[in-house]
């Protein structure tokens, strides 16, 4: 019986639609491969239009031949944005890419590619680290050393013993928290070793790694070292004991609150607290009252000790008070903030913030340097520790109650302390409350504070508040296709900017920010935002490409 005529056309047609789609997706793939980008990205359009849907597999593809590509490439920072986009993506595909970056002569690019293949959970990735300890420097080997660690591989212990014993014995203290990370039986072993060396050093650093992972195995050990004479020993086990509640010590524990020593006064005092006797909290407080810096930040970890803390605020002594602010902030008790502020918003006196820790390094204060600027070469001050420190009080006071805590933030919007925007705009976008998201509107009307007002529209698109959000954010990545995502070159001199107006970002602090709006967009991984990533790639700034490729890859996975 003859086929109806309709029939017979639409067989032809269906036969065909395949092939065809295969053909455009080879295309697509082939001017990827000869590094035509742009016309890849062309023909990969015009075979999603005829599918009527993006294409996952062919957007993968494309991004690992465009990383290939880009690894392969002698100019370091085209290699490095390529790496970058590997890294990214999170894809067991790019650990290939990943690898040529364990074996540059950089040593930073070499840490950069450890960093990214630890986040990889496959079976190459433990190849790769054990590989990577044989890196002609020793900052990449003791970084794999720590990720083999945290992954307990079975030749962690082997590796990093051999590492240990390769080394001048001044590296030694670095090594017992590997070995109490791994945990196993021959790791066990060695931290027993460790905790029984020559030099005090280790055996402290091993005897607060044991208590700090709670290792009770090791008790019977730090019972006889309850007799040391050495100070930071002492002062390191008494903590431990306490730590690892051990009330079989209390009668040798007893003995040391009387000790000529503060500090081991002190420890031991903590550590019958930390066993659920508070009967020695007064003697914290009277020494916190002398101006004891260490007993002052202690103190923040004791309950009903607020008012004490509260008159130290009054101190002429600025170290004091900063100390006791920051012990009230552990107790969420809002009467730090007007000292707390003194630390959160830089003014012309230039403090840097730095941690001291006691002998034993149980304890740890805090001390203010000024004209950190002009001592920046002093090797004891680091001003992004410094930073980081800021970073942490900051957080510490999303606690407080939240109109306290907006208080705060307002008041850092309107002195404008950039370094501390990004970390305060996550704090507010996590709170979510009406009131954070009030400010965040506030925020994003500040037409003369553009680093508030861009990471304020930021943060109200990705909680998807109603409004402009979306479309702004778009508008400026768009607007941004010449700024670079990685930026290596350091500022220039202040002569040199001269004529910039305060109403402009600086290139470092546009670059993070275009950094986070790209993770943002590509994190809602919706048909629109892979079409915008997708235009970026085209049409932005060429070196982006290579780390824009990688969030696609992301989106897409």
């Amino acid at each position: 019986m003859a086929l109806p005529k309709a029939y017979l056309i639409f067989v032809p047609l269906c036969a065909f639609a395949a092939p065809l789609q295969e053909d455009l997706q080879l295309k697509t793939l082939f001017l990827m491969q000869q590094g035509q980008i742009e016309q890849s990205i062309d023909q990969y359009r015009l075979m999603t239009d005829k599918a009527g849907r993006q294409d996952f597999d062919t957007l993968q593809r494309m991004g690992l031949t465009l990383l290939q590509k880009g690894i392969q490439s002698e100019e370091h920072q085209v290699f490095l944005m390529s790496l970058f986009g590997a890294g990214l993506s999170g894809s067991t595909g790019a650990l290939d890419i990943l690898e040529r970056g364990i074996f540059h002569p950089d040593p930073q690019t070499q840490l950069l590619a450890l960093h990214f293949i630890s986040k990889i959970d496959d079976d190459r990735t433990d190849e790769l680290l054990n590989r990577a300890m044989s890196s002609d420097y020793l900052s990449t080997r003791m970084e794999a050393a720590f990720y083999l660690s945290l992954r307990k591989h079975p030749h962690a212990v082997g590796q990093i013993e051999g590492l240990m014993f390769r080394l001048p014995p001044i590296f030694k203290p670095f090594f017992p928290s590997l070995f109490a990370l791994i945990g196993t039986n021959d790791a066990t072993q060695a931290l027993r070793r460790l905790i029984e060396d020559p030099d005090v050093n280790v055996r402290v650093e091993s005897i607060l790694q044991v208590a700090h992972l709670g290792r009770d195995d090791f008790l019977p050990l730090l019972r006889k070292k309850l007799t040391h004479a050495n100070v930071a020993e002492l002062e390191a086990t008494i903590y431990a004991i306490g730590a690892l509640k051990d009330t079989a010590s209390i009668q040798k524990l007893k003995r040391h609150l009387t000790s000529p020593i503060e500090t081991i006064r002190l420890a031991a005092a903590l550590a019958f607290l930390q066993l659920g006797d508070r009967n020695y909290v007064s003697s914290v407080e009277e020494l916190a009252k002398k101006n004891h810096l260490f007993a002052i930040s202690a103190l923040g970890t004791i309950s009903d000790t607020e008012e004490t803390l509260a008159t130290l605020l009054a101190s002429s002594d600025f170290h004091v008070r900063i100390n006791a602010a920051i012990a009230l902030l552990q107790r969420h008790d809002p009467r730090c903030l007007p000292v707390l502020t003194e630390v959160l918003i830089e003014d012309n006196r230039d403090i840097a913030f730095q941690p001291f820790p006691s002998i034993g390094r149980t304890l740890l204060a805090f001390k203010g340097i000024p004209s950190a600027e002009l001592r920046a070469k002093d090797p004891t001050i680091d001003l992004t520790y410094s930073l980081a420190i800021r970073e942490h009080l900051l957080r510490e006071s999303i606690h407080l109650p939240e109109e306290d805590f907006l208080a705060l933030a307002h008041l850092l919007f309107k002195r404008q302390q950039n370094d501390l925007i990004p970390c305060l705009i996550s704090l507010l976008e996590n709170l979510q409350t009406d009131g954070a998201k009030q400010l965040l509107k506030i925020g994003a009307e500040k037409m003369s504070a553009p680093l508030i007002r861009d990471y304020c529209y930021l943060a109200l698109y990705r909680l998807k508040v109603e409004g402009p959000y979306e479309e702004y954010i778009n508008r400026w990545v768009m607007q941004q296709k010449g700024a670079e995502l990685i930026r290596l070159r350091p500022i220039l001199p202040w002569k040199f900017r001269l004529h910039e107006t305060e109403y402009t970002l600086s290139p470092e602090e546009t670059s993070k920010l275009l950094i986070d709006a790209f993770l943002s967009i590509a994190s809602r991984r919706e048909e629109k935002n892979i079409v915008f990533l997708l235009d970026a790639i085209q049409h932005g700034n060429p070196i982006n490409r290579y780390a824009l490729m990688g969030l696609l890859m992301r989106a897409t996975e």
